[in-house]
């Protein structure tokens, strides 16, 4: 079956409002939605992110939706409880728990991520330990560091093809997730996986890899024409000498083992190396490295487009920059700066972007306090490159597509993942075949809602799904879904009612 003829199993009165809904009438001016209820190939527009609304510009001078916005941007998504913690705190006493999130008791979700196992045979294992980490941790902008980083200091786990080294990486990432630049370069480098996945391991000085010398500067670090190819050539002799000892579990599985450095294998002569000369080493090289202006452009260009809006110019990027350079590369200070900035909370980066995968499915997840089955809601084996449902979206934690990380905005939406983001829709709100049990866990828990309209249905999920912004015509099309303000909701219109707000454009926007 193509992926166009798909649809998602859905009663007729769930059809034919979720086609209303999808159809334009919650777009807001965001986005465009051609209709996929029947089986319709399904488009966000992307351009269409582009175009801000009055309400959107409105909405943003709210501190309620700032703190939301903020919070969407800072980590992934948030249940009902944790909203009206969060606003009662107030945007500033949010952005300093965000910010100094050590002080922050993690305990909980440490305990429930060690509870699953890392199996070095399971290359899907690290991807169910992650989760569990996300869905749960109470220190969310340090789970968003992690996955900012693993989508820029990449490495594939079906190229390192050992799960324990790749969640060895992650964690790698997580502890030195807010400290200089620097520190973290010089971490990744001798990181075990990426040694291996970028040939690190087995450089030599008869025949240097050139693999990690050019990927630290084109990708890592400097950008694409900041460097020369000679730069390459000669930084990669710097990295000569590392061997990555491993064990053998199978045929395609192995236990790496610390890294170790062999004298008699290292390049020992002068390179030049940025303009500079001497016998360099690792540390010396990214150093230098550092040392050139385009690595605060490049880090803080990074850094703008995963939490502001893409495609930065040079004035956006001018005072990050500025405070990268006077607190000695903190990306701890430039990430605070920018979640303080005027622009930051501007009607441009309002609703500019469009979820990743990851940020999509625990946000849905959360809305609907499904924590506990996040395991095997999204990390089961299958789906495309071994991702389960994430895979399937477009965004197989662990397994970027390539070297560059995943493209992200509009790539992240097709005829293929969006159904995919519908169907974990279907899934979480009891709908098709295998929906039985989640039906009867949601009734138990909307019963203790005392959810009974659809005017109160809307009046709690809105605030803190959508941030309360939503057009006249799309409110009205939820109400009339649910047969009027004050009709009594039965279970299945009101699972219909949160499908249709967590599958509306707004949504699908961060």
């Amino acid at each position: 079956m193509k992926p166009d003829d798909r649809s998602v199993e859905l009663p007729a009165q769930r059809r034919l409002s979720r086609r209303a809904l999808l159809g334009g009438t919650l777009a807001a001016g965001s986005v465009a939605v051609a209709s996929a209820a029947l089986g319709d190939k399904l488009n966000l527009l992307g351009s269409s992110l582009d175009a801000t609304t009055e309400a959107d510009a409105t909405a943003i001078q709210q501190e309620s939706v700032r703190i939301s916005h903020l919070l969407r941007r800072a980590g992934f998504g948030l249940t009902r409880e944790e909203h009206d913690r969060y606003q009662s705190m107030g945007l500033e006493a949010t952005i300093d728990e965000l910010i100094n999130f050590t002080g922050v008791d993690d305990s909980a979700a440490d305990r429930l991520a060690n509870l699953v196992p890392i199996d070095p045979r399971n290359r899907a294992s690290p991807t169910a330990w992650w989760l569990t980490r996300i869905a749960n941790t109470r220190r969310p902008l340090q789970e968003k560091m992690t996955l900012f980083w693993s989508g820029l200091l990449t490495s594939q786990i079906s190229v390192v093809r050992d799960p324990v080294a790749m969640v060895a990486q992650n964690e790698l990432f997580r502890a030195h997730a807010l400290d200089s630049f620097g520190t973290m370069l010089r971490a990744v480098t001798m990181d075990s996986a990426m040694m291996v996945y970028l040939d690190m391991d087995g450089s030599q000085r008869s025949a240097a890899n050139e693999n990690y010398a050019r990927e630290l500067m084109e990708l890592f670090a400097l950008g694409v024409g900041n460097y020369s190819e000679e730069d390459v050539r000669e930084g990669a002799r710097a990295f000569t000498g590392w061997r990555v000892p491993r064990n053998r579990l199978e045929q395609n599985a192995f236990a790496l083992q610390e890294p170790i450095f062999l004298p008699n294998q290292f390049d020992n002569g002068v390179k030049t190396f940025l303009g500079r000369r001497g016998n360099f080493r690792p540390d010396d090289i990214i150093e230098i490295v550092l040392e050139q202006p385009a690595a605060a452009a490049y880090i803080t260009s990074r850094l703008f487009s995963f939490f502001i809006y893409p495609d930065p110019d040079e004035d956006d990027l001018a005072p990050f920059a500025a405070v990268y350079n006077e607190t000695g590369g903190s990306i701890r200070a430039v990430v605070e700066a920018m979640l303080r900035s005027d622009v930051f909370y501007s009607a441009k980066a309002y609703r500019a972007m469009v979820k990743s995968p990851l940020e999509y499915a625990i946000a849905a997840i959360k809305a609907l306090g499904a924590q506990e089955n996040v395991v095997a809601l999204l990390a089961q084996r299958g789906g495309a490159r071994g991702g389960g449902v994430l895979g399937n979206m477009g965004q197989a934690p662990f397994e970027p597509p390539n070297v560059a990380g995943w493209p992200g905005g509009e790539s992240w939406l097709n005829s293929a993942t969006i159904f995919a983001r519908l169907n974990l829709l279907n899934a979480l709100t009891g709908g098709g075949a295998q929906g039985r049990n989640r039906r009867d866990q949601q009734a138990q828990q909307l019963a203790g809602m005392r959810l009974g309209s659809p005017a109160e249905a809307i009046a709690y999920y809105l605030p803190f799904l959508l941030d309360d912004n939503l057009p006249a015509d799309g409110r009205q099309v939820l109400i009339d879904y649910g047969g009027g303000a004050e009709s009594q909701l039965l279970p299945e219109q009101l699972r219909g009612l949160v499908y249709l707000i967590l599958g509306s454009p707004q949504f699908h926007l961060a």
